[in-house]
């Protein structure tokens, strides 16, 4: 889950921050650096950070690096440690939209197709009942949220204040697509505006559940090849069994509340659900952009295409992000394109193309966005050195 105003201030923060630590390679090698960046990044957030973990695959730094520091709940009872697992959130869409599109190119579905055409007929009355004509929303405008669909999360004040006063509820998809439908606007007509919305991704797992018998875990752990990747720390949560000891799970929280036990369905569908580590985060997003998830490298540029009612014209004249691609955020910092995504729990998953370089971060709360610019400027010393 996130909103769209956090993921602003985050692009934001990315390109106006000042710091302490320093970034030169001439004052520590790389992975002393990365560690006291992490430590900084707890020591300067006056207390709402209590934890990073974070993990580096990258080419510049001959191989994989993977570090923690702080503890994995705001108790400080447990240090946290780079394997420990946690709630990815909204992260999770990019992993759908991936999925969604290598059934786009083994010919299983087309993105141009209607949603309507995976809707039950209680789905598709549901939305004509809000005004929305489900034969006119294409599952390409629920991939970059151009689906004008009403944002179930953060849409309203229903479904937040429902989640707080009774966290233990176990939601149906249809209980959610209610709510967005009950307490949500309209966002326009599909794809006419990028406007961010989890109920698009939730009637995106219904896609892939209709080629996997309904099972959306089975169908994101075979058509991203989980196991071959070597992903042996992720799955969806509850919809399959666990693959490692949780038991040492970062915590979560939201606002005041320590979120970790609360049922795994207030975002599991498709909008997120996904458990990981920063390890397999990085390993699978190095795995998407060296083309080792797509059989076809077209399937990736159709990935960062950019919404049809971008111009090239206006394209070049955006000075914010206002569009999303297929699963990703594009945005640059220091000149260089980075593809990115942020989950509302604190994680945050970035490649930057040039530097052929994946980073994952994630935090017990809070921002990691300073953090991060100091990482890509270690980086960029590394690359201008080779």
């Amino acid at each position: 889950m996130v909103n769209r105003l956090s993921i602003l201030m985050l692009l934001f923060l990315l390109g106006s921050c000042s710091y302490s630590v320093d970034t030169s390679l001439a004052a520590h090698d790389p992975e002393e650096t990365f560690s006291l960046l992490m430590q900084e990044c707890i020591d300067h957030s006056f207390g709402a950070v209590a934890g990073v973990s974070m993990s580096i695959n990258s080419p510049l730094l001959k191989q994989k690096w993977s570090g923690a520091a702080g503890f994995a709940d705001q108790e400080l009872n447990k240090k946290l440690e780079a394997s420990f697992p946690f709630r990815i959130a909204s992260v999770t869409k990019t992993y759908v939209a991936a999925a969604i599109l290598r059934l786009h190119e083994m010919d299983s579905i087309s993105i141009d197709e209607p949603i309507a055409n995976f809707l039950d007929a209680s789905f598709i009355s549901m939305l004509e009942s809000d005004n929305y004509d489900p034969d006119k929303i294409l599952i390409r405008h629920c991939l970059n949220h151009t689906s004008g669909l009403a944002d179930y999360v953060f849409g309203s004040e229903l479904f937040v204040k429902e989640i707080i006063k009774n966290p233990q509820k176990r939601w149906t998809r249809k209980d959610q697509l209610e709510i967005a439908m009950q307490g949500g606007e309209k966002l326009g007509e599909a794809g006419t505006q990028t406007t961010y919305s989890d109920t698009g991704y939730i009637l995106l797992g219904l896609v892939i559940e209709n080629f996997y018998d309904g099972d959306l875990a089975k169908g994101l752990r075979e058509l991203l090849n989980f196991d071959e990747l070597g992903l042996s720390s992720t799955w969806l949560e509850t919809l399959e069994e666990k693959p490692v000891d949780d038991t040492n799970r970062v915590h979560r929280y939201m606002g005041k509340f320590d979120a970790t036990d609360w049922d795994a369905s207030i975002d599991l569908y498709g909008g997120g659900g996904l458990v990981s580590t920063t390890s397999d985060l990085a390993d699978f997003c190095s795995a998407l952009f060296d083309n080792k998830v797509y059989e076809k490298e077209a399937t990736l540029d159709l990935m960062m295409s950019v919404p049809r009612y971008i111009t090239h014209d206006n394209y070049n004249d955006k000075k914010k992000i206002e569009f999303y691609n297929y699963g990703l955020w594009t945005i640059k910092t220091f000149g260089k394109k980075v593809h990115m995504h942020t989950g509302y729990w604190g994680v945050t998953l970035l490649h930057i193309p040039d530097y052929n370089t994946s980073i994952a971060v994630n935090t017990t709360r809070g921002n990691s966005d300073r953090l991060i610019k100091k990482v890509i400027l270690v980086l960029k010393q590394l690359n201008d050195n080779q």
